[in-house]
């Protein structure tokens, strides 16, 4: 896990000596599958990572798919073997940039911004535009966002069990609060 978030900084710093970051090991991802009428499907992850560069506004977030947590553990038995296969695809990632993101204007207030990247879903990857609202704090910033994924984007199959119960566009909601690096 350290390596990778290494990795993952020293691509953010290969352009600049003084790379400043922002960083988060718990950010919360939480995603929301149901259909109305029907049981929620519904789980959280606690342990979502991610990195700000604060000079550029690149970002990028890397999601392990079995931290998410359901409240019946046969869903999250199926959400892993039969939906997510984590045991091939281990992790989600996304790497983009926070459109005229500005660390030194913002405020202690939500302010909207344009986040545009790539993201990855068992071994899928596209392109994603999200509007997220980003806040200045005495450790970092906060960044929250709400955006929605379709599965068939993603090789995700619902078998027709249970096509009534689960929603084909997941409702995905990101709170990060990152600290300085």
């Amino acid at each position: 896990m350290k390596r990778l978030i290494l990795i993952i900084a020293l691509i953010f710093c290969t352009s600049k000596i003084t790379c400043q970051q922002l960083y988060t090991n718990k950010g919360e991802t939480i995603f929301d599958g149901s259909k109305e009428s029907f049981e929620p499907i519904k789980a959280v992850n606690n342990n979502s990572v991610s990195l700000i560069d604060i000079n550029n506004g690149r970002i990028a977030a890397l999601i392990y798919i079995k931290d998410f947590e359901f409240r019946l553990g046969l869903m999250q038995e199926h959400f892993n073997e039969n939906y997510m296969f984590s045991n091939k695809y281990p992790k989600s990632t996304f790497e983009g940039v926070i459109q005229n993101f500005n660390y030194d204007k913002l405020e202690n207030n939500y302010t909207n911004f344009i986040i545009e990247g790539e993201i990855e879903i068992k071994g899928v990857k596209k392109n994603i535009s999200t509007v997220g609202v980003i806040k200045k704090t005495v450790e970092g910033i906060d960044l929250n966002t709400n955006f929605n994924i379709k599965l068939s984007d993603f090789d995700i199959k619902i078998p027709r069990l249970v096509f009534k119960k689960i929603d084909e566009n997941i409702k995905v909601s990101l709170n990060y609060n990152y600290e300085k690096k």
